[in-house]
């Protein structure tokens, strides 16, 4: 399937259910990349450890269990490779769903064994910037035993888990779905990002 197809379809699943999955989102040799290059950041040190909303001293070993960095500018050509896709993503999620979509904020983001995210909703307080909610993830031969899956709440009745295999890009409105990250057996390997409005309020 085209790339252009699967953006299509997205899209369509988007307007219709809030959420989409495109399989094999970038080249294997970039995923692999990417991975790559969050582990470097990782072991080198260059990762800290994820913290909730704006409070610089929220972190909480029982909510997330991440490290992450942020990208802030592409640094390889593999992170070239991404933005450059995430930029042809969002022109058409505002091509055809008027979503008004303005910047794109990413980081890498490593799980260890063990830890999850519990649930949650993309939206900072007081803030509804966060439009679309993406995850790339990054991880290389992901088996079923190996758990980490994101839960995505569909109603007060039903979720969806989505397993976290290599290449896949899952997308859903910030605003409408309450998620999760359930623990995984091994490390767990993502991008997470969003597509942001123009805010009214500086983060």
């Amino acid at each position: 399937m085209h790339a252009i197809t699967q953006t299509e379809q997205a899209i369509d699943d988007i307007a219709r259910d809030g959420y989409a999955v495109i399989e094999q989102f970038l080249p294997a040799e970039i995923i692999t990349a990417l991975a790559d290059e969050a582990l470097t950041l990782k072991t080198s040190g260059a990762m800290r450890k994820a913290v909730t909303g704006k409070d610089l001293h929220s972190s909480s070993d029982s909510l997330r269990g991440d490290f992450i960095h942020w990208l802030e500018s592409p640094s390889s050509s593999a992170q070239q490779r991404y933005l450059q896709a995430m930029d042809k993503l969002s022109a058409a999620l505002n091509r055809d769903l008027y979503l008004g979509l303005f910047e794109f904020e990413t980081h890498f983001a490593v799980y260890p064994a063990g830890t999850g995210y519990a649930k949650h909703l993309d939206q900072l307080r007081n803030t509804q910037d966060r439009q679309v909610s993406t995850i790339l993830y990054l991880n290389q031969n992901w088996q079923g035993t190996d758990g980490g899956e994101l839960r995505l709440h569909l109603n007060e009745d039903a979720c969806l888990d989505i397993a976290p295999q290599g290449g896949k890009l899952v997308l859903f409105l910030s605003e409408r779905f309450w998620h999760e990250v359930l623990p995984a057996n091994r490390q767990r390997i993502s991008l997470t990002g969003w597509f942001r409005k123009r805010s009214g309020q500086p983060l």
